[in-house]
């Protein structure tokens, strides 16, 4: 991501906002692990909610705030206001609207707001965001949020709970370190 774009990103995040990160379908680790990291970043400065489409594997749900997961498919009302609220949406972990699912899509497509994409899947659809921080040669998400964290120069508020999630989708997305993606 080039310098000028994380200044601006740094200048929206300088005051509270109302925030929405957003797992794909399906959510897997790396899904709910970035997604579970950059809240637990981003909630001792603003007002934030996880909306995942659908429910995601009980063996992830040892994660920290792993509770404050909303679900739009069951809990479709708090999901709909928390998306309706926000100023920022954080899309992770996918790289095209049609993988959270018809539903939430027609919700997310009436968003007004400031889109921030991080993934690490090929041809995203950059049509739909604001902000794109896309490597399809990173092996994971949270790897990308680990990083986006270091180009706002805040690695130094990474505590236990956020490496915790971080750790959690890298290792998920690595096959527990074996794919060819994972690097020294």
């Amino acid at each position: 991501m080039k310098a000028e774009k994380i200044k601006e990103i740094k200048k929206l995040l300088a005051t509270p906002k109302n925030i929405v990160i957003v797992p794909h379908r399906n959510p897997d680790g790396d899904a709910i692990g970035s997604s579970l990291a950059l809240y637990n970043y981003l909630r001792n400065n603003h007002y934030v909610t996880v909306v995942a489409p659908n429910d995601y594997p009980d063996f992830l749900k040892w994660m920290p705030f792993s509770d404050d997961v909303k679900l739009f498919d069951k809990q479709n009302k708090q999901s709909k206001k928390a998306l309706e609220g926000a100023s920022i949406v954080f899309l992770l972990d996918f790289n095209a609207l049609h993988r959270i699912g018809e539903d939430m899509q027609k919700t997310v497509e009436q968003f007004k707001g400031t889109f921030i994409m991080i993934d690490h899947h090929q041809q995203p659809d950059t049509s739909i965001t604001d902000y794109i921080y896309s490597d399809a040669s990173i092996c994971s998400t949270c790897q990308m949020v680990y990083h986006f964290l270091e180009m706002l120069d805040d690695v130094n508020k990474i505590d236990a709970d956020i490496a915790s999630c971080l750790y959690a989708g890298i290792v998920t997305d690595t096959g527990s370190f074996r794919f060819p993606s994972t690097t020294s």
